[in-house]
């Protein structure tokens, strides 16, 4: 069976993506390379390479932030969603969304500087 290895997230400019998701989210940069042609490949994520995580991908058009129609990209799961809501505000971001309560814990809507809208919950329950 297949597992997700990355998601597609259109950015105008890769390096304050870089910035922006490894301060704001505690990512770290899993690949940045230049390939032969010209394209340059950026992975970043909370784990290791083989992890799912997001594809950097640099884009002018009128897609950046939009990609979705309007909708989240992703859904993150959260271990302390308080203290990821305060890493995002010192950098500027605050929730358009909650935080508030559904059944199985807390939520909270936010988007990055190019307007992808990313979820933060509470992680659920190991075995769930």
């Amino acid at each position: 069976m297949p597992r997700i290895g990355r998601t597609t997230v259109l950015v105008s400019d890769q390096d304050a993506a870089i910035d922006f998701y490894t301060r704001a989210l505690g990512f770290r940069v899993l690949f940045d390379a230049t390939l032969e042609t010209g394209f340059r490949s950026v992975h970043v994520g909370p784990g290791a390479v083989g992890d799912p995580g997001l594809w950097l991908v640099a884009s002018s058009s009128d897609r950046v932030g939009a990609q979705t129609g309007g909708e989240s990209l992703l859904v993150l799961y959260s271990e302390d969603l308080d203290a990821d809501l305060a890493r995002l505000a010192d950098v500027g971001v605050q929730p358009h969304v909650g935080p508030a309560g559904a059944p199985g814990g807390r939520y909270a809507h936010v988007r990055d500087p190019w307007g992808t809208e990313l979820v933060l919950v509470d992680a659920p329950p190991p075995g769930l």
